[in-house]
């Protein structure tokens, strides 16, 4: 019944060229199927697979040799497909079982969950694909997805004590959903609040806000001071980004959720103080809301904002465009959301898209579990993170990071500490719906002037209906 409900769906969906949102903070919706980028030569990899001792409790009997992988990927850009590619080929030409992964470039994230919804129907599945739990969550509706956690336990093939010990359990359990692994995270990104140190310091601020108390100060000292950045920009407060990524990192830094008891909740009392501190930062004149995408990270480098919210995976770029404002930001750091009282542990926002395994015969699903393994190891891990500045789910790698860039190493340290809390969004299949509900009321208590608790009950009811019509 529901591949009829899905050949339907589809066939709207072309009919009105309606583009789905993406739910990573740095990827952009687009209405055609994303160009296969011109390769780069392929990144050398040292890292070797591992040949596994032993007798397998889940899998006996199950052999992936000369196994290939069918791998769709979402890397879009030819250093990235550099990257992705010498990796696969160091596990090709490593792993002791002759199995090989065949890894595709298919567009971006949107056009992954196409190419996958025609595949459930088709039933020419790949046995490895890129996305988000939700995405695992609408695909395991058709039974197509493989729980990973009898793998990783397996006596064999699987992680002993010291193999889950070394691992960042917190950040892999973002896609434990009812005791059910629906993929493993390949690349972790945090939201961080970047702040330009020197006009802190300027405005008589001792530096990066502790409190939510010192940031609003700041945000509005700055709007208010004759302060300018780049060929004479005026200094402006605290950008707003009408984004559920936005909002969801305030909250969970003050200790709440948008997600209450098997429930949407924006009417708690931390998503409603989050809803009130936007409006009346915008009211007086503290904050404002770009007019360009990516506004609130390049108008921070051009030095006319004092902070900005946005993801690590933005701060070369941010580092490239300051240079391009002639450095005017000279002094400048990045760090947590800040909390709603001095000595709060503080959150940090993660965005952890991952890999799944698509139902296949034995063999390939254990083939396809021995590539996942590779991607975990430490050796592995480091030098892919090294390379794209994606937070390594291995703590060794962690450990022993050599950052491409201080600030990437400065959230690496507190991620490899356990000095944070972590937060995720909502493993729930009703999430793609909540950001675009969010999106719309930000932007109703901000811009629009519309009152907080009606609002906040508004998004909750829109929420729960998107979430009971599943």
């Amino acid at each position: 019944m529901r591949k009829f409900v899905l050949l339907v769906l589809m066939l709207a969906l072309l009919i009105s060229a309606a583009n789905v949102a993406a739910q990573d903070a740095t990827a952009t919706p687009s209405a055609d199927p994303t160009p296969t980028p011109t390769p780069l030569p392929p990144v050398e990899f040292a890292a070797q697979a591992v040949e596994y001792a032993g007798e397998s409790d889940n899998f006996a009997g199950v052999d992936p040799s000369g196994v290939t992988v069918t791998y769709w990927h979402q890397y879009n850009n030819p250093f990235q497909l550099s990257v992705i590619s010498g990796l696969v080929n160091a596990f090709n030409a490593t792993n002791p079982y002759g199995i090989t992964v065949d890894a595709i470039a298919q567009g971006n994230y949107n056009d992954l969950r196409t190419l996958m919804n025609n595949a459930i129907i088709s039933g020419d599945l790949p046995n490895l694909v890129a996305g988000f739990n939700n995405d695992a969550l609408s695909y395991a509706l058709d039974e197509v997805v493989v729980d990973l956690n009898p793998y990783m336990a397996d006596a064999r093939w699987g992680f002993d004590d010291a193999g889950i010990a070394d691992l960042n359990m917190p950040i892999l359990d973002g896609w434990l959903v009812d005791g059910v692994r629906y993929g493993w995270v390949n690349q972790v990104s945090a939201y961080v609040l970047f702040t330009n140190v020197g006009v802190a310091e300027a405005l008589g601020f001792s530096g990066v806000p502790q409190t939510l108390d010192e940031f609003r100060a700041l945000s509005c000292a700055a709007a208010q001071s004759d302060l300018t950045g780049a060929e004479g920009g005026a200094m402006q407060g605290f950008p707003i980004v009408a984004d559920a990524s936005q909002f969801e990192s305030f909250v969970a830094s003050i200790g709440g959720s948008i997600w209450v008891d098997g429930q949407w909740n924006f009417t708690n009392e931390q998503s409603i103080a989050v809803l009130q501190l936007l409006a009346d930062m915008y009211k007086e004149g503290c904050a404002y809301i770009p007019q360009e995408r990516f506004g609130n990270t390049n108008d921070f480098a051009r030095g006319t904002n004092p902070m900005a919210l946005g993801s690590t995976a933005g701060i070369g770029i941010t580092i490239g465009n300051i240079s391009n404002a002639n450095n005017v930001v000279e002094n400048w750091t990045v760090g947590v959301t800040p909390p709603l009282a001095a000595g709060d542990t503080p959150a940090l926002q993660l965005f952890t898209p991952g890999v799944m395994m698509i139902t296949g015969t034995p063999e390939e699903q254990l083939a396809s579990w021995l590539f996942l393994r590779f991607f975990a190891q430490a050796d592995t891990q480091k030098q892919w993170s090294e390379t794209l500045s994606f937070f390594p789910v291995n703590l060794t790698a962690a450990r022993e990071l050599t950052p491409s860039n201080p600030y990437f190493g400065a959230i690496n340290d507190l991620l490899a500490s356990g000095s944070v809390s972590v937060y995720q969004s909502p493993q729930q299949l009703s999430y793609g719906a909540v950001r675009d509900i969010l999106a719309t009321g930000v932007a109703d208590v901000t811009s629009g002037g519309m009152d907080v608790a009606e609002v906040a009950q508004r998004m909750t009811d829109d929420a729960n209906a998107a979430l009971a019509g599943g």
